[in-house]
């Protein structure tokens, strides 16, 4: 028996096939299915055509399925999870580590404070005026993470991809979607785009297409 990553190519939980995908997990201690949030179903594997809820009733991506059948599907867990699956790929410091707790850190932060603000803007039943004020909300949570987050940096935390770039890189992908320009802030959008670039990161969209 391995893990199940449940997850759609453009939500968050991308972020996980990333990261499972540089640790070389995937078909070995993970197995990773997509699902159509919009009819709920499962749409690839063994469970294809399934209801999503029976696996998993928040209905969210990610969604973690432990061998034990633990459930996980916040960001800020699976994530760690799927990092500590294979230490050696550093996708994030050790546990009990000042570094770790970064990671936690940041993780949460990209969580409640960025990504939080995002959904609304995905519904077309958000006012207009609504949707203004998140787009203004964001700007000040870019100023933030340019300045206090990255300073100058490739990375969040240390001089390495870890699963916090996996999370925030897919976060800042949905920007050109929804309108907001990110070329006020072309430090994150040189951030996004070195991630973008990487080789595990294109081999991995590729992947995630070719499902």
């Amino acid at each position: 028996m391995v893990a199940e990553l449940y997850y759609t190519p453009t939500s968050c939980g991308a972020s996980n096939y990333i990261a499972a995908h540089k640790a070389g997990l995937i078909g070995s201690k993970v197995n990773a299915y997509q699902v159509d949030l919009q009819t709920h179903k499962v749409t690839t594997g063994p469970n294809k055509d399934k209801d999503f809820y029976q696996i998993n009733p928040k209905g969210n991506v990610p969604c973690l399925v432990l061998e034990d059948k633990t459930i996980l599907n916040e960001n800020a867990a699976t994530l760690q999870w799927i990092a500590d699956q294979n230490p050696t790929s550093e996708l994030a410091p050790a546990a009990g580590t000042s570094a770790r707790y970064l990671i936690q850190a940041k993780l949460s932060y990209i969580s409640s404070e960025v990504h939080s603000l995002v959904g609304p803007l995905f519904n077309p039943a958000t006012p207009n005026e609504v949707k203004e004020w998140l787009k203004a909300k964001l700007k000040t949570k870019y100023e933030h993470l340019v300045k206090h987050e990255l300073n100058n940096k490739k990375y969040l935390v240390g001089n390495k991809f870890t699963v916090a770039d996996s999370y925030l890189y897919i976060v800042l992908s949905w920007m050109k979607y929804l309108g907001v320009d990110l070329g006020a802030f072309p430090a994150l959008q040189a951030y996004h785009d070195n991630i973008a670039a990487l080789d595990f990161v294109k081999s991995a969209h590729a992947a995630m297409a070719a499902k």
